[in-house]
């Protein structure tokens, strides 16, 4: 299995998982992304993103793996699943960020709201180099909903069940909220919706593969029995 980490981390993210797996006797691969740890920058595009993992899979002549990535290498897992034959695909709370005031339903002034809280997330952005940026750009512009309707085999995505409105100034948590309310409703409609999507939610934070390794590896356990 390959698995991915999340941006502005590294490979070493996955060491509490891994050393589960290979106490099962699986075989983890842990992938660096472009631009993070030890792997060099390179322009950032999914397509690029997908290639590099079908480029290691191909190195090691591993056969139909499991993908799995944290955030950011969850996307990026999520889009192998619509690229390749996959056996599991499982993206672990990488849902990007609100990119219209569509994403705030139930907001009082949603208009309002995606301005306040997308000025909180470029204000945090600042000091981030220029390379991260662009993977920042490439999450906004992607549409995962529609990437989980695509997926060609068994899909998993976990959704943490505490928020993290508390990283955001006070002014634009109540608008964040509101955004993992609309987040948690469209990813139930797509598990309605398309049989081989599985949703998972945890009684976690965004890092789950950090906070609960064992719920982590028992997601994977299936297609390890397989």
């Amino acid at each position: 299995m390959v698995l991915l980490h999340g941006g502005d981390r590294d490979s070493a993210d996955w060491d509490p998982v891994v050393a589960r797996l290979r106490a099962l006797g699986a075989r983890p691969v842990t992938l660096g992304l472009r631009g993070h740890g030890s792997t060099p920058a390179a322009p950032w595009t999914w397509d690029s993103a997908v290639a590099d993992v079908a480029a290691v899979v191909s190195a090691l002549g591993l056969t139909r793996p499991v993908v799995a990535g944290h955030s950011l290498g969850g996307m990026v897992a999520t889009l192998w699943a619509g690229a390749a034959d996959c056996p599991l695909a499982l993206n672990f709370d990488g849902h990007g960020n609100p990119t219209s005031p569509a994403c705030y339903a139930g907001l009082a002034d949603p208009v309002a709201g995606h301005r306040v809280v997308r000025a909180a997330l470029t204000a945090m952005a600042t000091g981030l180099d220029e390379d991260f940026r662009a993977v920042m750009a490439a999450i906004d512009a992607l549409d995962l909903f529609a990437a989980y309707r695509r997926a060609r085999g068994p899909l998993v995505v976990t959704r943490g069940t505490r928020s993290m409105a508390g990283l955001l100034p006070e002014e634009a948590q109540d608008a964040w909220l509101a955004y993992e309310r609309w987040t948690l409703a469209e990813l139930r409609s797509v598990a309605a919706e398309v049989p081989t999507f599985r949703l998972c939610e945890t009684a976690t934070g965004h890092d789950v593969h950090l906070e609960d390794p064992d719920l982590v590896v028992s997601l994977i356990g299936p297609a390890l029995t397989a």
